[in-house]
């Protein structure tokens, strides 16, 4: 009985050992494919917040900003176009397609294709955008400002009523259209400015002692620029202020008479805004006023002609020299 189990375990180890000795089959490994997978992410317009304009002075930095949204991101963006424009009684919309004014309105634009601020104004125009110092936030963004930084054109209308507004339309890829803006106008502060063509001198060359008005006439080219009402006035001086005298040397000079009838060792001067002698008035040395209804010019200027100027000289006491003087023009806002 002993030796039968013995051999019987035997034979249960060999044939364990057998089994393990023989080759296993390789484990299956899953095969795998790959396609693909397609979506469009669909446009939406961009958004505009309500613009700001700060007040504003002709030829001076002003600025309009915005914040734009896009969800598509910035850089969804094509255009960034900003309106400009006055309106005496308030907000009005200035249509699709606006025309530059240099006095009432101005279109500028910041292009994505070539990162630039651009300034519509029409040829001549003393309007600018200084792209520069116009800005915009980084484009990776959804939410973002843009900055035109701006002057406006000499003419640009002062408001006494009304205001200046701004539309803003931001434009992507998809042409959609975003639009906003202001609510209450911004001011534009007054300007003038006085033009004297060059050369400046009048020269009324060899005149006889004695001598009239009416006989010793000349023109001065000069002009106004305003973006409003205006008074302009004139004086005149030696060059040092209030001294009623124009000079050959320091010890030679001849007198201002400023009621138009020189006597000795005096002469008169007399101008006008116009070559019309009746209108003219009496120089002095403090300004007087030559013209009291000037009202918002061109940006070419008016008059786009000459001021008449009249010199009257004393019968005796002048010296056979020549003599000069300043005269001094200025341009003030008129309410």
């Amino acid at each position: 009985m002993v030796k039968k189990k013995f051999v019987s375990i035997g034979a249960a180890l060999a044939m364990v050992l057998a089994l393990m000795l023989m080759p296993m089959a390789s484990p299956v490994i899953a095969a795998e494919g790959t396609g693909t997978g397609v979506f469009d992410a669909g446009n939406v317009a961009p958004t505009v917040a309500t613009p700001t304009v700060t007040a504003m002075t002709p030829q001076a930095q002003a600025w309009v900003n915005v914040t734009i949204t896009d969800n598509n991101l910035l850089s969804d963006l094509s255009t960034v176009e900003t309106v400009l424009f006055y309106n005496a009684t308030g907000y009005s919309d200035p249509g699709a397609s606006p025309t530059n004014d240099n006095q009432t309105l101005i279109v500028m634009t910041w292009y994505a294709s070539n990162d630039t601020f651009v300034s519509h104004a029409n040829a001549g125009s003393t309007w600018s955008v200084n792209n520069t110092s116009s800005t915009h936030d980084a484009l990776t963004g959804t939410t973002g400002d843009w900055k035109f930084c701006f002057q406006p054109g000499k003419v640009a209308t002062e408001n006494t009523t009304g205001g200046w507004y701004a539309r803003v339309n931001a434009t992507d890829t998809a042409s959609e259209v975003g639009t906003n803006h202001t609510t209450s106008g911004s001011n534009m502060q007054w300007y003038g400015e006085i033009v004297v063509a060059s050369p400046a001198t009048v020269d009324f060359g060899s005149l006889a002692l004695g001598s009239a008005f009416a006989t010793n006439n000349k023109t001065a080219n000069v002009k106004n620029i305003a973006n409003g009402n205006y008074t302009e006035s004139a004086k005149t001086d030696n060059g040092t202020e209030g001294v009623a005298t124009w000079d050959n040397t320091t010890t030679i000079n001849v007198t201002l008479n400023t009621t138009g009838s020189p006597g000795t060792g005096e002469f008169s001067l007399a101008i006008d805004d116009t070559e019309t002698l009746a209108s003219s008035v009496n120089m002095t040395t403090s300004y007087q006023t030559i013209n009291s209804t000037g009202v918002q010019t061109e940006e070419v200027g008016s008059p786009a002609g000459n001021h008449g100027l009249w010199l009257a000289l004393g019968p005796e006491g002048i010296a056979p020299k020549e003599y000069s003087g300043t005269i001094h023009f200025q341009i003030a806002n008129r309410a």
